[in-house]
């Protein structure tokens, strides 16, 4: 498409203004970087996977279970299964809307810098370990070639060193009120859609990008110590083979209306849409849980994996929230930010109170002796 749009400027455009032309086609990959990117949720690869594996729900799970609560069932062949996949309720709805402008925004303008800062970041973290471990240790005596064995073992620890520091992330952003205040816009969709993935302020990437690039760092600095060569991952068709193994599973769907899970055992492994679905969910009982992205052993671990035992109702939004406070594409910016500066501000009050020593009821306060007059 890119090369279309290209070759179109070329031909009709003249050869002084051959630089539109060219701009146009960085343009272009840039905007289609989601789609391009071999380790997004957006890649096309993905999203082909996420549509076969809605269509196995369409076709073979039972009508009730296979469909949006609430909705009629749909009719069979092609047209029933774009309306199973593409519902008017929530690809019309004013919160997918939201998901739309702020993904675009973050992609133009956002993710960027904080795609960089995280990267320099697992950089920098693994060559301070790394350079540690060399100074006291001395040159690695090793110098071991990468085997299969070894690039498939990095490959898998690094994955679940990223989700660990992404749990903890999360878990604290559900816990500590600044972080929740810039979080809280993740949880105001009313509706979830694959764009919903894109609903985050750009402050969370920036503050998670640090803690994860210190989890990692611990698998990659030992990797860059112990290798020699160049420290990779195990890839399938240039795609990590872990990003190919969960776009397989249905990561695209956590955020959608199609209920995929597959049962309590392999659900205490790997997240489920269902799983994350149910994350979203401000019914009582699914606040706070299922917290990790991919391996929900993590979840299992800490005491928040909630596993369901049937279809379940869900209901989206802000538990307690009557009033979206996201409704436009400026409130969704802005309004995290002030929300987290005025929880800051209320912390830190109240952690001033209590370092400061309270009088007693009834106590009588010693007299302060006078300076001494001259």
């Amino acid at each position: 498409m890119i090369e279309s749009a290209v070759a179109w400027a070329n031909a009709v455009l003249p050869a002084q203004a051959a630089w539109a032309a060219v701009l146009l086609r960085r343009t272009l990959e840039y905007l289609m970087g989601p789609v391009r990117d071999f380790g997004g949720r957006f890649h096309w690869l993905a999203l082909v996977a996420a549509l076969i594996l809605a269509g196995w729900v369409f076709a073979f799970r039972a009508a009730p279970s296979a469909i949006p609560l609430g909705d009629a069932p749909p009719a069979r062949g092609l047209r029933g299964f774009l309306r199973y996949c593409f519902p008017r309720r929530i690809w019309l709805n004013r919160s997918t809307w939201v998901d739309l402008q702020v993904g675009f925004v973050n992609h133009v303008y956002a993710y960027a810098a904080a795609n960089l800062f995280w990267r320099l970041s697992g950089a920098v973290v693994a060559a301070w370990i790394t350079t540690w471990l060399t100074a006291t240790f001395g040159p690695s005596p090793i110098g071991a070639e990468w085997g299969l064995g070894a690039l498939l073992a990095f490959t898998v620890l690094m994955s679940m060193a990223a989700d660990f520091g992404y749990f903890l992330f999360h878990w604290a952003s559900h816990r500590i009120g600044p972080l929740w205040e810039i979080h809280k816009l993740h949880h105001s969709a009313e509706v979830l859609s694959p764009l919903t993935a894109a609903r985050v302020h750009p402050f969370e990437r920036l503050a998670m990008g640090p803690i994860q690039a210190v989890i990692t760092g611990l698998i990659l600095a030992p990797a860059l110590y112990l290798y020699a060569g160049e420290v990779t991952v195990l890839t399938i068709l240039g795609l990590n083979a872990m990003a190919v193994l969960f776009n397989m599973l249905g990561h695209v769907l956590h955020h959608s209306h199609v209920w995929v899970y597959y049962g309590p055992l392999v659900g205490r492994i790997i997240v489920s849409p269902a799983q994350h679905q149910i994350h979203h969910s401000a019914l009582p009982q699914h606040l706070d849980r299922n917290f990790a992205e991919h391996w929900a052993f993590w979840d299992w671990i800490f005491g928040t994996l909630y596993l369901p035992k049937q279809r379940e109702t869900l209901t989206f939004g802000l538990a307690g929230v009557a009033t979206q406070p996201h409704g436009n594409v400026a409130a969704a910016y802005l309004r995290p930010v002030l929300g987290a500066a005025r929880s800051a501000f209320a912390l830190a009050w109240r952690l001033a109170a209590r370092a400061v020593p309270r009088r007693q009821p009834g106590a009588v306060q010693a007299p302060v002796p006078e300076p001494p007059r001259r």
